[in-house]
């Protein structure tokens, strides 16, 4: 269950804001008493009729934005705080069209991190138990973790002897890979294959030396293939370079077989991923 929630902003300090069994913390000076909008988002199925045959054909689904509301009550502590300043101190990191960024933490799962834009603040200032409902949207309605994984291990000439990742996520996860050299000759051929539950396998022409390493990027919206110069940070493009009947490799909920192969030598990889989650 979840444990507490952390709100931050755009300044330097943020609240912390604390869950208790029965919504309510006498030692709170801001008490969350609702949230709405953790479960799953519901997904658009986009189907096309067939005209003169039954039923439809599957045409693809999305998930739209998640729309997180939090119920919160001042308490002031009448030494520092009231409802007035403890009201204003909210409007800091809940201000409309203002980011804002939510961290959740419970006992059963790593913490998690989402990010939105506040729609509305709205507060019941003249009510003798005042709250202050805010309207959260996310355009990516996923939880994310906040600490990444980190798996390493070398190449191989083939997918016999994979490597196996737990990915606890609920939600398939970009990766990025970074493979550098250990031993002569470099390789000129860059193949990284994830199987089971899914099989996909990435191929690209790259040449990794003592100056330079190889780095690919399959996360949703920067996706990316390159080498990296150690010493001057240039950037060479490889995507012209991907074989034709790549796909980006990602990661599915369950264990994972995870390979780098190349064509020569011995190579080190690193593969870092955040877990990701549809609903808390």
């Amino acid at each position: 269950m979840l444990t507490k929630l952390e709100a931050y902003s755009t300044w330097l300090e943020a609240p912390t804001l604390a869950l208790s069994d029965g919504g309510r913390e006498e030692t709170d000076l801001i008490q969350i008493r609702g949230i709405t909008g953790l479960d799953p988002v519901k997904a658009a199925v986009n189907t096309s009729p067939f005209g003169s045959v039954d039923g439809s054909a599957y045409i693809g689904s999305s998930v739209a934005t998640r729309n997180i509301v939090l119920t919160l009550h001042p308490n002031p502590d009448w030494d520092m705080w009231t409802f007035e300043s403890l009201r204003r101190l909210l409007y800091l990191y809940f201000m409309p069209k203002s980011l804002t960024r939510l961290i959740f933490y419970s006992d059963d799962m790593p913490p998690v991190a989402i990010a939105g834009i506040v729609e509305d603040a709205n507060v019941s200032q003249f009510s003798k138990d005042p709250e202050m409902q805010v309207s959260i949207i996310c355009p990516d309605p996923y939880f994310t973790a906040v600490s990444p994984t980190v798996v390493t291990g070398q190449s191989d000439r083939d997918f016999s002897s994979p490597e196996e990742i737990q990915y606890n996520g609920d939600v398939v996860a970009g990766i990025n890979v970074e493979v550098t050299r250990v031993s002569d000759p470099a390789p000129t051929s860059v193949g990284i294959q994830v199987g089971d539950p899914s099989a996909s396998y990435f191929n690209v022409t790259a040449s990794v030396d003592l100056t330079k390493y190889f780095v690919m990027n399959s996360l949703d919206g920067n996706r990316f293939a390159q080498t990296v110069t150690f010493n001057t940070g240039v950037i060479a493009n490889l995507l012209s370079k991907i074989q034709t009947g790549s796909s980006w490799p990602v990661l599915q909920p369950g264990v994972n077989d995870f390979a780098v192969i190349t064509d020569a030598g011995v190579q080190d990889w690193q593969l870092t991923y955040y877990e990701r989650y549809g609903g808390l």
